[in-house]
């Protein structure tokens, strides 16, 4: 058995009680199972008319800008539906009911600049393609991709109570397509993931 000298030991001592001291009380409540988790809740959206707002926000630890983003959108008087969404362009909804008067239409979460930034920087090809939010979500594509009516995305929120939902983890929502007597086998929900998770 190896002892160590009472000044290395001392330093290893102070060195382990500074690194404790950084940890902040955000990571504290991360780590506290005890403390409430807000419940997020499925919010389907059209696209077609909805209004994006983006400014920047932090960098991220691995050095990506990240982007603060609002999106303002019509609040849908029925449920958005488990098979195909009943939304016109530029209106969101919950899944098993429209919206009750006050209830926020502003969405806020923060988003990743470019979320190819790691191939851009490797020389590897850039998918640049309509559909290239449903693989790389970001800042950029993902106004692009709800600019049409034809694409769907949903957004797993809480209300603020300050006017605005908080979105947790967002991605793109595919409707089925049926045909009259198709019997359709409708997958479980998808949990809410954490909120810079991509995916």
């Amino acid at each position: 058995m190896k002892i160590f000298p009472p000044a290395l030991t001392l330093s290893l001592l102070a060195m382990v009680l500074a690194a404790s001291q950084l940890i902040s009380s955000k990571d504290e409540a991360s780590l506290n199972p005890s403390m409430p988790m807000q419940q997020s809740y499925e919010l389907r959206c059209r696209g077609g008319s909805l209004r994006f707002n983006s400014t920047p926000g932090s960098t991220s630890s691995s050095g990506e800008q990240m982007m603060n983003v609002t999106i303002d959108f019509a609040a849908g008087t029925q449920g958005a539906g488990a098979r195909t969404p009943i939304l016109t362009p530029g209106q969101c909804s919950w899944v098993d009911r429209g919206f009750r008067p006050g209830e926020p239409t502003q969405i806020r979460l923060e988003m990743v600049y470019f979320a190819q930034q790691q191939q851009a920087l490797h020389g590897s090809p850039v998918d640049r393609t309509p559909t290239a939010a449903e693989r790389y979500p970001d800042a950029q594509n993902v106004p692009q991709y709800l600019s049409s009516s034809d694409h769907y995305w949903s957004f797993w929120v809480y209300n603020t109570s300050n006017g605005y939902l908080q979105s947790t983890t967002h991605r793109y929502f595919k409707p089925l397509k049926t045909l009259p007597g198709d019997k359709v086998r409708i997958p479980p929900p998808v949990r809410p993931g954490n909120v810079n998770e991509s995916f």
